[in-house]
């Protein structure tokens, strides 16, 4: 009824208006864990509004309001993995799901966890195209919370477990090309196309000023800053983050800077070292990069991992495990370097490093700066992703 109105006032706008494709983006996180797949979705949508009429369907982690286009299911008090509360498994949850993927045309899935592997099974159920983007590969994170006694049989369940739902897919999305192997290898029968995400290189820029973006975020201009930045907990390994800082001489000019909340214990931990400064969840990141001299990233498993890429942005000289995409665009020697896994020692040494040679650290940071303004682009990476939700609406 409401579109023969539309088609009957003669309104072009109001007409291209409606025949937007309606789109359902489904995520496990939202407002106010801003984390990479939230940065995700705010640069998705405010470059799309001209192609899509976008909804979305998220966790409520305090008193949000439905809206139009802004559908809450409620989580679990007791569920929480990785510092997140998972959602709770009710009937009022699953109807308020079922309502807002048979109100869309595509589904657009962040996963990787309840309510994505849902909507992705609900969404071949109601025959919705459904599209995936893989931020993390599931069971990578879910390997760190499984219990020792029964390890490779959990691990062996949650790949499978997590390609089941993935196959209910019609494209999944991934960041970089040699997560395509990893997916076919566990499982993946669906299409697999690679889109890069991207970084906001103007907002995350070299400080003009590291004195004065120092003192604007409460340190002393004379200090030394070690950062990090993303989610607190057991597989982003910040506690081997922790141990390298003590390691590290000359205590009284340093400071260890967290940007990011999660896991309570090891936010605990951190907070017991006198000079470390965590700042929780906080909207204005690159505020908190450009105060820092050196970026770490200790991580036991990345896809992309955008922190990395914004500090990079940033000009930072950066300290890496070698995980995920860090392994491709990271290079050592020229715009950073790599640490073993949980080796705490070799962290350590590697700051020093750092902090002993200004000059070499801050060519790294000057190259790893040119690398991110040329190869990545929220604008070129929207692009593609728009133009894969598009097609596979026509097929």
């Amino acid at each position: 009824m409401k579109s023969k109105k539309i088609a009957n006032n003669g309104s072009k706008h109001q007409s291209k208006k409606h025949i937007k494709p309606k789109l359902l983006i489904v995520a496990d996180t939202y407002e106010p864990k801003v984390d990479g797949t939230y940065i995700f979705m705010k640069e998705f949508i405010k470059r799309t509004t001209n192609d899509f009429d976008i909804s979305l369907l998220v966790p409520r982690y305090r008193n949000q309001k439905d809206t139009k286009h802004l559908h809450f299911v409620d989580v679990s008090k007791r569920f929480v993995l990785s510092g997140y509360s998972n959602v709770a498994i009710s009937f009022r949850n699953l109807r308020k799901t079922i309502k807002a993927i048979k109100e869309n045309e595509i589904i657009f899935i962040q996963g990787p966890a309840l309510l994505s592997f849902f909507s992705m099974f609900l969404g071949r159920r109601y025959k919705k195209k459904v599209v995936s983007y893989l931020h993390v590969l599931g069971w990578e994170l879910f390997e760190k919370f499984l219990p020792i006694k029964f390890f490779d049989f959990f691990l062996r369940m949650t790949r499978r477990m997590s390609m089941w739902f993935y196959n209910f897919n019609d494209i999944v999305c991934i960041p970089y090309a040699g997560v395509r192997r990893e997916l076919v290898k566990s499982g993946l029968n669906c299409r697999a196309e690679v889109a890069n995400l991207g970084v906001d290189i103007k907002r995350f820029s070299p400080s003009t000023h590291k004195a004065k973006s120092k003192t604007a975020i409460g340190i002393a201009e004379h200090i030394q800053v070690i950062g990090y930045c993303g989610r607190v907990s057991k597989e982003k390994n910040v506690l081997t983050l922790l141990e390298g800082f003590k390691k590290l001489r000359g205590q009284s000019d340093l400071v260890l800077l967290i940007v990011g909340d999660g896991d309570p214990e090891i936010m605990d931990e951190l907070r017991r070292q006198s000079n470390c400064v965590c700042t929780g969840f906080v909207d204005d990141v690159e505020k908190y990069m450009q105060a820092m001299d050196i970026f770490v990233m200790p991580s036991l498993t990345e896809t992309t991992s955008l922190a990395t890429l914004e500090a990079m942005s940033c000009g930072l000289p950066v300290i890496s495990s070698k995980v995920g995409f860090i392994a491709s665009y990271l290079e050592k020697g020229f715009n950073g370097e790599f640490f073993p896994r949980e080796n705490s020692t070799m962290l350590s040494i590697k700051i020093e490093k750092f902090l002993r040679e200004p000059l070499y650290a801050g060519g790294l940071g000057h190259n790893a700066r040119r690398k991110v303004a040329y190869s990545f682009s929220w604008d070129r990476s929207v692009k593609k992703i728009s133009r894969i939700l598009k097609k596979v609406l026509m097929e």
